[in-house]
C-alpha cells in the first residue's frame, strides 16, 4: 500500500517524539529534523509507508549512532507479558471457545505498537487483556480460518511488536494443540527498528521452543515482500497458511 498524503503527515509529527527518544541534542534535533523534513519531501510517491518511516529512522540512526532506542521499552513489555502467560493461557483453557478466545488475546497485543501510538500505555492494555472477550470477531471469516487451519500442514506466522509475540506464542500453542499437525514458522524482523520484535525478543519469550524463528532480513516496520530475505519469502511461499500481523 503506497503512503498516501496523511501518511507522510503521521511521519512528520513523529518526527519530533522520536528525536526526543534518541536523545538528541537541540542542535543536533535542528538537523534531524531538517533532514527528514527534506526526505519525506523527496522520497518517491510509490513508496509504503513502512519504507517511509524506515527512512526516516535510518536519519535519526545515523546523526545520533544509536540503533535501538526502544531495547529497553521491548524487554520490558516481553517481561511483563510472560509474567501473565501462565494466567492468560489459564483463562482461554477455561474459555467455551479456546480457539476464539487465543485470537482475541493475539488482538489484545496489537495495542504494543510505539509505531501507531506515541505512548502505550500499561494499566490500559491490563483493561484490555481483562476485557478480551469484548472483541468481536468476523463469524464468517473465523468459519473460514478454522477450516484453513484444518486442512493445513505449514504455516507462517508473521510476528509484529515485542510483548505482543507473548500473546502470539499464546495463540500458536493453542493452535497447536486444537491442529496438532501444524508445523509453524515465525517470521520476525530482521533488525531493530521501534519496539517491532526481533529474533533476540522471540527467544527471550521462548517463542523458539515451540515454532521456527525467521528474521525476515530488513528493518522496515512491516513486512514488504520485495524487500525481505530470500528465506523469508520462501517461508511464506510454501505455506499452506499465513497469519500476517505485522
Amino acid at each position: 500500500m503506497r503512503a498516501d498524503q496523511a501518511c507522510r503527515e503521521c511521519s512528520r509529527k513523529k518526527i519530533g517524539v522520536y528525536t526526543e527518544l534518541y536523545q538528541a541534542s537541540a542542535e543536533k534535533k535542528e538537523e534531524i529534523i531538517r533532514r527528514a523534513e527534506r526526505y519525506l519531501d523527496e522520497a518517491q510517491m510509490n513508496l509504503s509507508a513502512p519504507r517511509i518511516m524506515a527512512g526516516v529512522l535510518d536519519i535519526l540512526k545515523e546523526e545520533t549512532g544509536i540503533t535501538d532506542p526502544y531495547e529497553k521499552i521491548k524487554k520490558d513489555y516481553d517481561l511483563l507479558l510472560l509474567g501473565m502467560e501462565k494466567q492468560i493461557c489459564e483463562n482461554i483453557r477455561s474459555s467455551k471457545d479456546p480457539f476464539i478466545a487465543a485470537l482475541q488475546y493475539a488482538i489484545v497485543g496489537n495495542y504494543i505498537d510505539f509505531g501507531a501510538f506515541t505512548e502505550v500505555d500499561e494499566e490500559k492494555l491490563r483493561e484490555l487483556l481483562n476485557s478480551y472477550s469484548e472483541i468481536c470477531l468476523d463469524s464468517e471469516e473465523t468459519v473460514n480460518l478454522r477450516e484453513e487451519l484444518g486442512k493445513a500442514d505449514r504455516i507462517t506466522y508473521i510476528t509484529d511488536n515485542a510483548g505482543e509475540i507473548v500473546l502470539d506464542k499464546i495463540c500458536i500453542r493453542i493452535l497447536k494443540e486444537i491442529y496438532p499437525q501444524l508445523d509453524v514458522k515465525v517470521i520476525v524482523r530482521g533488525g531493530p527498528v521501534l519496539n517491532d520484535a526481533a529474533a533476540e525478543d522471540a527467544r527471550l519469550v521462548g517463542l523458539d521452543q515451540i515454532a521456527s524463528i525467521i528474521p525476515n532480513g530488513t528493518s522496515i516496520p512491516g513486512t514488504e515482500y520485495d524487500q525481505i530475505s530470500e528465506e523469508a519469502r520462501v517461508c511464506i511461499e510454501e505455506a499452506d497458511l499465513c497469519i500476517a500481523k505485522g
